[in-house]
């Protein structure tokens, strides 16, 4: 877990009267520095200074964002590799199931809460402008400070991310599911919207069965087609680093030169970044 400071507060603005010195949490899940954490815990900030758990400080830059699903990444520049968070999967979870949230809740670092999943696939409309598909819900206490934390089950995996509280109840909070959340992140993530460079791969996940990324589609004559990929194929390492989602492929590329040869397996063929002109 990692905390992440903001500007403002980041569930006060829709679910509570109260400001907490801009606190907020995000969660690394690429050893450079990558953080995911909610939109609107970064929207309209100018300065975002992020605490990491052993308190280095630093101010992060945000890379690319999705309001509509209230999700964004940033990245710390640090020179050592930081621990990443064991991402598990929301497609198996069940009323009743023993969770545990993260975050900076009230300012208080490093607030663990536990619960359980009350109910599955909730819609909730926050404002006027903001509505959520498809969320957890959780009686584990979610307060202001924890918008961008992790939910994680019994065995440490993270299956969601938490965006709300219930203004006035007791033990209503909502979380985004880890699946669509990564989802997310593989588009947040990928060479061609982050550094304008171009594989010509398009993946989706394969929930509840990590054995890879699945080739969705190939750009016409892209460095993919070139090298005999094609749609269907599973992509399970790159240059030896496993691929379990979407994301991994895409973090694969992130910071490679153009025209830096990698490689991918199953098909051990050899993909290039090219400039996309």
């Amino acid at each position: 877990q990692k905390t992440l400071v903001a500007d403002e507060d980041p569930l006060s603005r829709a679910d509570s009267p109260r400001k907490v010195n801009g606190m907020g949490t995000g969660i690394v899940i690429d050893e450079r520095g990558y953080i995911i954490t909610n939109f609107h815990v970064v929207d309209g900030v100018t300065k975002i200074e992020v605490t990491l758990a052993d308190n280095t400080s630093c101010v992060a830059q945000l890379v690319s964002t999705d309001p509509k699903n209230d999700l964004a990444i940033v990245k710390v520049d640090i020179a050592r590799k930081l621990p990443v968070i064991t991402i598990g999967t929301s497609s198996d979870l069940m009323v009743g199931e023993t969770v545990i949230a993260l975050g900076n809740a009230f300012g208080y670092e490093h607030t663990a809460t536990r619960g359980i999943i009350s109910a599955l696939h909730r819609n909730v409309q926050i404002s006027d402008t903001q509505s959520y598909e498809d969320l957890i819900q959780t009686d584990a206490s979610i307060n202001p400070g924890n918008s961008g934390g992790p939910l994680m089950n019994i065995d440490g995996e993270m299956i969601g991310i938490n965006v709300a509280v219930r203004a006035g109840a007791q033990g209503i909070g909502f979380t985004i599911p880890i699946d669509r959340a990564m989802a997310v992140a593989a588009r947040l993530m990928s060479v061609e919207k982050v550094e304008r460079k171009w594989h010509g791969v398009k993946t989706s996940d394969t929930p509840g069965h990590p054995d890879g990324a699945v080739i969705t589609a190939i750009d016409d004559e892209s460095p993919a087609m070139k090298c005999g990929l094609k749609p269907g194929d599973v992509i399970t390492a790159v240059d030896n680093k496993p691929v379990t989602r979407a994301a991994d492929f895409e973090r694969a590329f992130l910071g490679r030169q153009v025209d830096q040869e990698v490689r991918s397996e199953e098909h051990t063929s050899e993909l290039q970044s090219h400039h996309d002109l």
